[in-house]
């Protein structure tokens, strides 16, 4: 999708595991510990981008500095947002059957980009 290489204005943010395999599993899919450091977070990260060819710059929450996305917005248990070209929340993705549908997420992402074409 060539849209995601010319959008400077979105971004996305990875905050802390929910289900992490050594807090709180809820199955096989989940293989992550929970991250130490940044480093760990940056590694589970470009594991994403690679498995899904994702082109959207990808900030991480720092572990370093005691993870200050989550603490200044919540954003538990739905981990998944979508803000459009208007600043609006587009989109809040919910987990199903322990899971969250990428191409749920993907589309959400394709009708924000193209509303603010």
């Amino acid at each position: 999708m060539d849209a995601y290489k010319h959008r400077v204005d979105m971004v996305t943010v990875y905050i802390e595991e929910a289900h992490a395999s050594d807090e709180w599993p809820i199955g096989s899919r989940v293989c992550y510990t929970q991250p130490k450091c940044d480093a760990d977070r940056i590694g589970i990260a470009l594991d994403f981008i690679k498995a899904t060819d994702y082109r959207i710059p990808l900030l991480i929450d720092p572990v370093s500095l005691g993870n200050p996305f989550s603490k200044e917005y919540n954003p538990w248990p739905i981990r998944f947002y979508v803000v459009d070209g208007k600043k609006r929340l587009s989109y809040i993705a919910a987990p199903i059957a322990g899971s969250y549908p990428l191409e749920l997420i993907r589309n959400a992402l394709d009708e924000a980009i193209q509303q603010s074409q």
